[in-house]
């Protein structure tokens, strides 16, 4: 299927195959994820795996009580993360010169909605539904 396609037909899934997901598949779309663009190649986002019952119960209940998030075999939580560009400033041995500010929050917002859209388009194009819950 061409990507244009591919595009066009994903939608939103809220009713979910009680098979799971086999962890290489995971592994492959948290790998396609990864290889999203990002603002100077920083990354400025975080990945969360939920397969706990309870996480994902609570996680349905704080997001305006959506029941079928807790039925998700598998919850993938995509967030800004400003900690990276601490750890990256460490790494290279240099003291922030700065404290992040408003364009650096956009900055790790959009890489991490980047992300998220690549892992959905890599989960479709392997039969693999999801929901994007804000």
């Amino acid at each position: 299927m061409d990507t244009v396609t591919l595009l066009k037909e994903r939608q939103s899934l809220r009713v979910y195959d009680k098979r799971g997901i086999p962890s290489s598949v995971r592994t492959r779309i948290l790998e396609a994820a990864a290889s999203a663009p990002t603002a100077g190649g920083l990354q400025l986002y975080a990945i969360l795996e939920v397969e706990d019952a309870a996480l994902k119960q609570q996680l349905a209940d704080s997001c305006d009580d959506q029941p079928f998030i807790a039925k998700a075999p598998w919850v993938v939580i995509f967030l800004a993360d400003y900690q990276r560009l601490y750890a990256e400033w460490d790494e290279a041995g240099l003291t922030p010169s700065r404290t992040p500010g408003i364009g650096d929050f956009f900055l790790a917002n959009a890489d991490a909605i980047i992300a998220a859209q690549t892992a959905v388009i890599a989960a479709h194009s392997m039969g693999i539904g999801s929901c994007y819950i804000g």
